[in-house]
């Protein structure tokens, strides 16, 4: 079995277009990182090569391939052609994080069984647009779509041959059409699985991603009065002022700048560039690219696009009265909450003084 993988990553932004403008949601920076490159990383360690499906190809280890038309067909067909002697294609959502040991899963589970390819299916979510998947004896997929307590998981080993007949149907009829001539193996997961769907997704991923251990490059500038408290990464060229105080997880991105006696706590990302200014607070958020939050702001459970700008003094509120769709709820000294700050779209200004309700900017 020769396998090429591949990760689709594009598609329009959708609700994610206050985030990334014209360009996919799977491209949205979180941790220094686009969120395609959590599954295509992975990949490239297991397989040597990985194959990005996308409409805006980048610099990097990856072989981009130009996304023609629309739709996950359109897409998939596009990788097709470019492969060579592989028998196999590991398609992978450049949307979903999943633990990497996910796709080791995959693969073992098609060779033990002795099935021509196999699907990962996983339980079913709060999730819209992915299929129920129907088995039959053997854990042998029989159809998507009907009645089940598994769905599929973005994640699928599939012969070449079935994907040269992609563009004839849909993606799910295709697998169900190829379901009564071949094994297709279904492949239980129940494991660290995440659909980011929705904006706010992104605040559960924080968590998921988050650093395990505490990395300081090496040409940083931290002050001795700084505390860092692991796990925490700081990348190149990061600044960190007088008595500022770093709590993790969290990630201080590239040439960042952290004021003075400003703390940043529990899954915080401030990304490339970006400016946090004294005495501000920042808590379980994403601050994007060149992004700056203004002196003792208060910024929690929020996204800041990128090159945003909060004026001094801005504060997000975001406890809500009742809990919403796709949020986990969160338990403080024994109490749940649900929580939802602000999504302040890229390149927004945000007047000094300002003070955000909660779930402000996510419609």
């Amino acid at each position: 079995m020769k396998i090429a993988p591949v990760v689709l990553a594009g598609g329009k932004p959708g609700l994610f277009e206050k985030l990334t403008g014209p360009l996919p949601k799977t491209y949205i920076e979180v941790g220094g990182k686009r969120l395609y490159q959590y599954v295509a990383d992975p990949l490239l360690a297991i397989f040597g090569r990985v194959y990005i499906v996308s409409p805006h190809p980048e610099r990097g280890p990856y072989i981009y391939v130009e996304e023609r038309g629309q739709g996950i067909e359109q897409a998939i067909a596009a990788a097709e052609t470019h492969l060579g002697a592989e028998t196999h294609i590991l398609l992978a959502y450049g949307d979903v994080y999943v633990d990497p040991s996910a796709f080791r899963a995959l693969v073992e589970g098609t060779i033990s069984t002795g099935a021509d390819g196999a699907i990962l299916i996983v339980p079913k979510k709060a999730t819209k647009g992915y299929g129920a998947v129907e088995t039959k004896a053997g854990g042998l997929l029989a159809r998507i779509g009907g009645e089940s307590q598994w769905i599929f998981g973005g994640v699928a080993l599939l012969p070449r041959d079935i994907i040269k007949t992609i563009l004839q149907a849909t993606f799910y009829e295709t697998l169900n059409e190829a379901a009564k001539t071949k094994k297709i193996a279904t492949i239980p997961w129940s494991g660290v699985w995440h659909d980011v769907n929705y904006p706010e997704d992104i605040l559960q991923l924080l968590e998921y991603i988050a650093p395990k251990h505490t990395y300081i490059a090496s040409n940083t500038k931290i002050s001795p009065t700084a505390i860092i408290e692991g796990p925490v990464i700081v990348e190149e060229g990061a600044e960190i002022d007088h008595y500022a105080v770093v709590k993790g997880p969290a990630y201080i991105g590239k040439k960042t700048f952290v004021g003075s006696h400003t703390l940043i706590r529990n899954y915080a990302y401030i990304e490339e560039d970006a400016v946090v200014g004294s005495a501000a607070e920042i808590s379980h958020s994403l601050i994007g690219r060149k992004a700056t939050i203004g002196r003792a702001s208060f910024i929690s459970y929020s996204i800041v696009g990128e090159e945003a700008v909060l004026e001094p003094n801005v504060v997000t509120m975001a406890v809500l009265r009742e809990g919403r769709e796709r949020l986990e709820p969160v338990e403080v000294r024994g109490r749940t909450y649900y929580k939802l700050g602000a999504l302040i779209p890229r390149g927004a200004r945000i007047p000094a003084g300002t003070t955000l309700k909660p779930a402000t900017g996510w419609q």
